[in-house]
């Protein structure tokens, strides 16, 4: 989801940032966009009017708007890196803002259709074939998310 995806990135770099403060900031980024990008590309791309989360018509988005979307996602994940390392309230702040809006969009993300079925009331649950299709996505963010981390704390073992 696009609302979701760009401020995670920024916090899950963030955290990862702080938590391995002075570790290489590529290893953030790397999950960014291999851990965040990558799977809401796949999403975008399969379900596009609920990747929009129903606020934006898929339809009228302009071409290269998903290449858009990957880049918002790194830039947040820059970003991110940078405020873990100098000034991790922020990243603090972004969380406590993305849980907000996750709780207040929750409705929109158990309907899976198009643009107009979900304004119409129509657009049937989230079923099966979404988890099926998701499953894999997850389980490569979380190895993804598992590799970073595992780097990064061998990083800072042999600094110590």
């Amino acid at each position: 989801m696009v609302g979701f995806d760009i401020p995670f990135a920024f916090v899950a770099a963030g955290t990862l940032s702080w938590r391995y403060k002075g570790a290489r900031p590529e290893i953030p980024m790397l999950y960014a966009g291999a851990g965040v990008a990558v799977p809401g590309l796949a999403f975008a791309e399969k379900y596009p009017a609920w990747d929009w989360q129903y606020f934006i018509d898929p339809v009228h988005l302009p071409e290269g708007a998903t290449a858009l979307f990957a880049a918002a996602v790194m830039i947040a994940g820059y970003l991110g890196t940078r405020a873990g390392e100098c000034c991790p309230k922020w990243v603090a702040i972004v969380s406590g803002l993305l849980g907000l809006f996750t709780l207040i969009t929750m409705p929109r993300t158990l309907y899976l259709g198009t643009y107009d079925e979900y304004l119409a009331g129509t657009a049937p649950m989230l079923g099966a074939e979404f988890l099926a299709f998701g499953a894999p996505w997850f389980v490569w963010s979380g190895l993804v998310l598992a590799f970073c981390v595992y780097r990064l704390e061998v990083l800072r073992r042999a600094s110590t």
